[in-house]
This record gives C-alpha cells, structure tokens and sequence, in this order.
C-alpha cells in the first residue's frame, strides 16, 4: 500500500509539472516546483519505508517541543525511588496506586510485570523486548528523514533538468522561455532548502530523542530489576548516580547488572 501511494505520488507529482502552466517566475514562489520538491521526496521515501516511519518521526518531533527529556527523567527517578521504598516497606501490593499515577509507558509497564509477580530474568527480557522494538522503530523514523534531505537535491536537480528542456522547446516564445527558467532555478533552491534546512535537520533531532529516549528505558529497566529484587535505597541511588541530572550519562546495559 505504501509503494502504490508512493508511485501515485511520484508520477502524480511528474505530471502536474509536465502540464501545469505556471505564471513564470515571480519573486521565490512557483508552484510547479513547490508540487515537485514538497511531494516526490515523501513519495520516493514511500517505496521503502511506511506510513508508520512518518507518524513515528512527528511524534518524537512534536513530545520534543513539547516534553522535556529532562522532565520524563525525574519522573522516572521520582516514580522509581517511591516504587522502592513502598516495596520494601509495605509490601508489592503498596506499588498498585504508583503504577496506576506513572506516565512513562515502559515504567508503567515494568510495575506491572512486578505486582503481577513476574521473575527478574522475565520482567528484564520483556522490557528490553520493548526497548528493542522502540529503538528500531526510532531509527527508521530518523533514517526516513535523513535520507529525504539526501533526495531533495537530487529531486530540485530534476526540476531544473525539467525547466531547461522546456526552455529549449520554446525559444521562440518569451513567456515559454520565463516559464522554464522560474522551474530550473527554484526547484534547486527548494530541493537544498528542504533537505538542509528542514529534513536534515529533523532526521537528526529524531536521533537525537532517541537516544535520550534510551538512557530513560534502560533507567527503567534497571530501576524496576532493583525493585523487584528488593535491593537497599543505597543501591538504588547508587543507580540514579549512574545516570547525570539531566539525563545524558554514561548508561549500563542491564545485562551487566545481575537481576
């Protein structure tokens, strides 16, 4: 499904230049060569990639507007080192209305498995069956966007190639003539435009919110193993010690960590 919407709108996109009769070149808009480099990148990108890969880049972009990293983080601690002590104090039964108040997916997910009475070895594989699946999700949506900033050119290329031949099959008509020229010189600015202003840009702040995404998880992961072994407040700190205030410090795999 996502090839045939792509193909529709490469051609689709071909077309409407072929046909469409702009008005010429009038300052920095043309809208020929806006269809051109607004659409056939996404369309190209449709070939090899889903629908799904979108969605998840505008996500990550918009909770990254809109929801610090650094927020998620204490949270996270916050939620952990409560977790912690009700466990130790009262019991796994005391975790139920911490769980029922966590925001974090995943933190939500891990209390769970523990007042369910899942083992250590299980709660840490279904986590990071989790994380897995999140990460490769992330790294397509990134990917998606590097590579449509790498296509822009590439596609203003084509608009100028486009705009030069009709400029060569109508010499003898002016308006012909500003016509072809408004499509060779725009696109390749548009194409430039948006692959290093925008997609390239983007691809990488989607990377970005990755990895930050995975120094929270695996904070999770190793929070909640901590829990469920009912290990001392001492030893949980020593863990959030491991992870710097704002959220960007050196990380352990869980596996390195007994459970």
């Amino acid at each position: 499904m996502s090839m045939l919407i792509g193909m529709i709108g490469i051609i689709g996109s071909l077309a409407f230049v072929f046909t469409h009769q702009s008005p010429g070149f009038q300052g920095y808009f043309d809208m020929a060569g806006l269809v051109l480099v607004g659409i056939v990148p996404p369309s190209v990108m449709l070939l090899s990639h889903t629908a799904a890969d979108f969605l998840t880049g505008i996500r990550l972009l918009i909770s990254s507007i809109l929801i610090s990293g650094r927020r998620n983080h204490m949270e996270v601690i916050e939620t952990l080192t409560g977790a912690s002590k009700a466990v130790r104090s009262d019991g796994l039964g005391a975790i139920m209305p911490i769980r029922d108040k966590a925001r974090y997916d995943l933190l939500r997910d891990g209390l769970s498995l523990i007042i369910n009475d899942f083992r250590p070895e299980e709660i840490k594989h279904n986590l990071m069956a989790r994380v897995t699946q999140k990460q490769s999700h992330m790294a397509l949506a990134s990917n998606l966007f590097e590579n449509m900033s790498k296509v822009c050119p590439g596609v203003g290329m084509i608009g100028t190639l486009l705009g030069l031949i009709q400029m060569m099959a109508n010499m003898q008509d002016p308006k012909a003539l500003g016509t072809g020229m408004a499509l060779a010189l725009i696109t390749t600015l548009y194409g430039l435009l948006l692959g290093t202003v925008i997609y390239g840009p983007l691809g990488e702040k989607i990377g970005i919110e990755a990895e930050k995404t995975l120094e929270i998880d695996l904070l999770v992961v190793d929070g909640i193993l901590n829990i469920k072994g009912k290990k001392s407040s001492a030893h949980l700190k020593d863990l959030m010690k491991s992870y710097s205030a704002n959220g960007r410090g050196k990380v352990e795999e869980p596996s390195k960590k007994g459970a």
